[in-house]
């Protein structure tokens, strides 16, 4: 039985269920999901049942069992750096963002602990990944998410997203940074420069009113909102031709979902503003 922890919001969430899913598989054995983060929780919620994957979640004696104790004694042992064992079954991700070749390497019965924030975890299990990430029938019969996706489907459509919200205040500038409207003039030329026929630029983000009265300048443009969950955005998202994106795991994912052969993805070079130097895996996609 392989366990994921399942935390933070809908891009982690992915992110973690998608490297649990493809090691799962490919050891022939059940996956499980623990959601016990989501209880004490006010800022984010468990979002992965908008989505067609095979949801089952584990039970308080799996968890433990897998993952260890984590009773208020060796609570208390961790906060005054004692050592509190783990099970061998137990995996903790080393480094985010780099690729640990080991994960694979574990055993068939394992606890997964971590963001997982890199593609090569799942890259080979592609096609199973895109199924699971599409949005359920229940979703899609809204009107207003149809209206959308029949623009996008009928435009050469460009997703450009901005993400805001949490990611204004001090300690999480500190170690995300952002993209500023500097960054997506330049992106927004490079695909008017390398796109033949004229675009429509679809805007997703947490913050539209922003995004309302910076994106003046651009004509050809529709503001995406009313969405009955992030999850019909990321369809929407993933379903234009190309995509420009900013530097959040819920953006990445709707350019990696994007299944157009001759997409145009354009990212920030910055991932980190903490981490400079690193980024997450971006393919071959351009970085500005």
């Amino acid at each position: 039985m392989i366990i994921s922890k399942i935390t933070g919001g809908m891009g982690n969430q992915m992110f973690q269920y998608a490297c649990a899913k493809t090691i799962s598989i490919e050891n022939n054995v059940e996956l499980k999901l623990d959601i016990d983060f989501y209880k004490q929780q006010n800022l984010r919620k468990y979002e992965l049942s908008s989505f067609q994957i095979r949801e089952e979640m584990a039970s308080k004696r799996e968890i433990v069992n897998l993952s260890g104790n984590e009773n208020l004694w060796n609570k208390i042992k961790k906060k005054v750096g004692f050592f509190v064992h783990k099970p061998d079954s137990y995996y903790i991700e080393k480094k985010s963002a780099l690729y640990d070749k080991n994960i694979k390497k574990s055993g068939k019965e394992l606890y997964l602990d971590g963001y997982w924030q890199n593609s090569r975890y799942f890259d080979n299990n592609r096609e199973c990944i895109l199924h699971s990430f599409s949005l359920k029938e229940a979703h899609s019969n809204d009107i207003c998410f149809k209206n959308n996706l029949h623009q996008i489907l009928e435009s050469e459509s460009v997703a450009l997203h901005v993400r805001r919200g949490d990611y204004l205040l001090n300690r999480n500038q500190k170690h995300h940074g952002g993209c500023d409207l500097d960054y997506y003039k330049q992106a927004i030329l490079y695909i008017k420069d390398s796109v033949k026929n004229d675009c429509m630029f679809f805007i997703f983000s947490d913050d539209i009113f922003w995004c309302q009265e910076n994106f003046d300048f651009l004509d050809n443009k529709i503001f995406i909102t009313g969405a009955v969950n992030p999850a019909c955005d990321l369809e929407l998202m993933k379903n234009c031709k190309h995509n420009i994106i900013s530097n959040s795991t819920f953006s990445w994912w709707g350019a990696w979902l994007n299944d157009f052969d001759d997409k145009i993805v354009i990212a920030p070079k910055v991932w980190w503003a903490s981490r400079p130097g690193e980024t997450i895996a971006l393919d071959d996609w351009i970085k500005m």
